[in-house]
């Protein structure tokens, strides 16, 4: 990633930088020295604060017309910093990424009711479950999915995802703002 350089090709430092974009000194320290891959919620605020597109910060130099991901190709993707097993119980590997959206194939560990983890962060989300029974909560709404379903919904609120009876399995597509 080229944060680092952005940065300081900006004038900022690692505080100011941070600060403007609503995230602690230490994980943009995390971030630049490649030791955190960030989220795409905080990839988008690092964007906006930096006035670059996404592509830039990235790396990208180019948009490619068609990206292809062939199912032998797929790479788990971590999504959060974890310091033990996955506390939201997802475990992600990337379908797709290209600039403003990313697609995953997300497994959902079965989890009780007062084991949720809720996230929020920007952009929208959709979901369509391959497997299992899944419940979708938005903040106090809750539904259960079952195959062949889909949702969409404002990821701006408070949100939470868990395997009933069983791990599921979605096809799960993150997207923000266009830059």
């Amino acid at each position: 990633m080229r944060i680092r350089e952005l940065r300081e090709k900006k004038g900022l430092t690692l505080e100011e930088l941070a600060e403007k974009a609503g995230i602690s000194r230490t994980l943009l320290s995390h971030i630049e020295e490649g030791r955190i891959t960030p989220s795409i919620a905080t990839l988008i605020h690092l964007s906006r604060v930096l006035g670059v597109p996404l592509r830039e910060l990235t790396g990208q130099q180019e948009m490619e017309k068609i990206s292809v991901v062939r199912s032998h190709e797929r790479k788990d993707v971590e999504r959060r910093p974890k310091t033990g097993p996955s506390k939201s119980g997802y475990h992600y590997q990337a379908l797709a990424a290209k600039e403003g959206i990313n697609a995953f194939l997300i497994t959902f560990e079965e989890k009780s009711e007062d084991e949720r983890v809720f996230f929020q962060h920007e952009g929208r989300e959709f979901l369509y479950l391959l497997e299992g029974e899944l419940e979708l909560c938005v903040g106090d709404d809750c539904v259960i999915l079952k195959p062949g379903d889909s949702a969409s919904y404002e990821s701006r609120y408070p949100h939470s995802l868990r395997g009933v009876g069983g791990p599921a399995k979605a096809i799960v597509v993150v997207y923000g703002e266009e830059d």
